[in-house]
């Protein structure tokens, strides 16, 4: 067995402190009961805190906290620093690191770090595998936590949490994160991961992961974005969301296998959704707003298998909606570029095909596929320019196509298609065209 425990303080800061000596405190309380633990505390600066508590096998905990403003300045409000690890189980590695220059709120920068983990019967897990955790914030009022779980496998079949790690670096001010990795049937080979990065101000993240094989990548750079990522307990999933503007709203939530779903926010107050369900096994989704789009509202449903949709907003107060229904292998591009513009996509059925591109303003679009009479493709596009342009195509059965160009404003277009093997061609550019 071995136990390494290493603490530091800045004895200087403690030393020269003087009257402001209270406001200079360096805490670390460590526990370790059980095999091979080391725990590494290093503090340096005005009021750290560290709190280390390890139970069983293999873990690993290191805090680095560092801050050394004027010694003695109170600067700083309790606490400046704060950071909490608890580990029980297999494997676990655990790391916070704290860098900022005077934070100057209360609390400034606070970190919390929890594992447990119970090895699935029969498996061996690899040194460091098992659950990981790495914190790390050099920013002022940033607040991160990471929470990794899981059952055994002996106890309870459905359930299992092994190999799973997740990252978070803010370097920012007044950024939040949340981490949640309750991983089931999990054999910790391979793995689910995690990384948040933040580098803007106000940003907030949360992502909770349940499957095994899956992946979520977050990086926030602007002021004031939400980011919200939820998986399911299926695995095999991959979210990614990049948010570099402002005041943006964005939700990812998967709960089949082989979906991957990614979501960049470039604008300002706009707000994306993507949904795939426990149909939507081998589906994509993509969902694009920027740079410069400003009140754009965009989601995606998908509940059907292989589907693929890709929206693009560029310019203010767009609106995109996508429903991907009942069937497989559906494909739905939307691209925006102008004000004021309108799409809706409904598919229900299988290898179906809408294309929207929308120029000006005011421009509305809906496509509704059915594959009611029978199976086969529909085929539908649409290209409007100008403004206050209106275009409905509505398609059941097979072999369907319809194309339709508007140019200039008010033009009116409206299909209808049931049956088998129709065709229709609409070009208006006149205005006030029908």
């Amino acid at each position: 067995m071995k136990n390494v425990l290493l603490h530091t303080a800045s004895a200087a800061a403690l030393a020269l402190a003087g009257p402001a000596a209270a406001q200079s405190l360096q805490n670390s309380d460590i526990l370790q009961n059980g095999d091979d633990n080391v725990a590494v505390v290093s503090q340096t600066g005005n009021e750290g805190m560290s709190d280390i508590d390890q139970n069983g096998d293999d873990n690993l905990a290191e805090v680095t906290q560092t801050e050394d403003p004027t010694v003695g300045s109170n600067l700083f409000n309790v606490p400046s620093n704060d950071a909490t690890i608890n580990q029980i189980g297999n494997n676990s590695r655990a790391r916070i690191e704290q860098n900022s220059t005077n934070p100057g709120s209360n609390p400034g920068n606070s970190a919390t770090i929890n594992q447990e983990s119970e090895s699935p019967a029969g498996n061996t897990l690899p040194s460091g595998y098992a659950l990981n955790a790495r914190i790390i914030q050099d920013g002022a009022s940033n607040r991160s936590q990471i929470d990794q779980g899981g059952l055994n496998i002996a106890t309870d079949p459905d359930t299992a949490g092994s190999g799973v790690t997740a990252r978070n670096q803010q370097y920012g001010t007044g950024n939040q994160s949340d981490i949640i990795q309750d991983i089931r049937n999990d054999t910790a080979d391979p793995y689910s991961d995690i990384d948040v990065i933040q580098d803007g101000e106000r940003n907030s993240s949360f992502v909770q992961q349940r499957g095994s094989d899956s992946d979520v990548d977050v990086t926030q750079t602007g002021m004031d974005n939400d980011s919200s990522v939820i998986q399911g307990a299926e695995g095999e999933m991959t979210a990614f969301v990049t948010q570099s503007g402002s005041l943006n709203r964005s939700e990812v939530e998967q709960r089949d296998f082989d979906v991957l779903a990614t979501a960049i926010q470039a604008g300002t107050a706009s707000y994306s959704r993507i949904y795939q369900d426990d149909d939507a096994f081998g589906s994509t989704a993509t969902l694009i707003q920027g740079p410069d789009t400003d009140n754009a509202y965009s989601l995606i449903e998908q509940t059907n298998t292989s589907s693929t949709a890709f929206v693009q907003q560029i310019s203010g107060n767009a609106r995109s909606i996508v429903y991907q229904n009942d069937g497989s292998s559906a494909v739905a591009n939307v691209y925006q570029a102008g004000l004021g513009l309108n799409s809706t996509i409904t598919q229900s059925g299988d290898m179906q095909e809408a294309d929207v591109d929308q120029f000006g303003s005011s421009n509305t679009s809906e496509i509704i596929q059915e594959n009611g009479l029978g199976t086969g493709d529909n085929l539908a596009k649409v290209y409007q320019n100008g403004a206050g342009n209106d275009s409905d195509i509505f398609q059941t059965g097979t072999g369907n196509v319809a194309d339709v160009s508007q140019s200039d404003s008010g033009n009116y277009s409206n299909v209808y298609q049931s049956g088998t093997g129709n065709s229709a061609t609409v070009v208006q550019s006149a205005p006030g065209s029908m």
